[in-house]
């Protein structure tokens, strides 16, 4: 077995023995990857204070060739994001950013925008950043990093480029804007103002680091978040478990 190290946040802990915990990490080296953390849970252990749920770690991992499951070796704190343990919403929040890469990202390959994306997610939403603001950019380019963007300048179905001018249908099962003609392609396909659209668009071009200054009406902030949960809940076949908190 190869000592392998790698830049990882937390993303779930789940209890394998009396002692032992089992943590999936995202990694910037190895993307998403299971690791055993032998004695976790004793009193005193090699992980005391280091191993825990939403923390940004430096791993040592005992990579096996045979199993998708590694043997935790070494974690050392980076950051511990204490503005999401003092603020439920903002927890709720961050679990949820952790949950949709989790869901979205196959094991063991290596995709450094996606963790960078997660790492300032939990940034901005630990240092106090809008949590509807910063979630719907984390959903915006999670989608394109990892190939499901919707299309939104031309007809998901046909191509064409002729989109009504007001209201655009938006179907999240055929892959985006839909024009007049295709719309009955989709009757679950839900109206959307095409200043929404626009704006959606603009924001997958957009760095989270600058979330600070970007400014957007509630009710427009409101459709796009449904939007994109829409998005999510057919491109995984199901709701997250967190999306109801958020």
């Amino acid at each position: 077995m190869a000592l392998c190290k790698a830049e990882a946040i937390t993303i779930r802990l789940t209890d394998f023995s009396e002692t032992s915990q089992v943590a999936a990490f995202y990694t910037r080296e190895f993307g998403r990857l299971s690791a055993l953390a032998k004695g976790a849970k004793r009193p005193r252990n090699n992980f005391e204070g280091r191993l825990d749920l939403l923390c940004h770690n430096a791993i040592v991992f005992a990579r096996k060739t045979r199993s998708t499951l590694h043997t935790l070796t070494e974690c050392k704190l980076l950051d511990r994001f204490l503005g999401l343990r003092a603020d439920v919403s903002r927890l709720y929040a961050a679990l949820y950013a952790a949950e949709l890469v989790r869901e979205t990202t196959p094991d063991e390959e290596g995709q450094p925008p996606v963790f960078d994306l997660l790492l300032g997610t939990l940034r901005a939403l630990s240092d106090g950043q809008p949590v509807d603001l910063t979630l719907l950019l984390l959903e915006v380019h999670l989608l394109a990093l990892t190939g499901y963007a919707p299309q939104l300048s031309s007809c998901a179905a046909c191509g064409s480029e002729n989109l009504p001018k007001r209201s655009i249908a938006y179907s999240p099962a055929l892959g985006g804007a839909l024009c007049r003609d295709c719309r009955r392609r989709d009757p679950k396909a839900a109206g959307i103002p095409a200043g929404a659209l626009a704006v959606l668009d603009k924001l997958a071009a957009r760095k989270l680091q600058r979330t600070a200054t970007l400014k957007l009406p509630t009710g427009m902030l409101t459709v796009l978040r449904k939007l994109m949960k829409a998005t999510y809940c057919h491109l995984l076949g199901h709701e997250p478990r967190l999306m109801r908190y958020v």
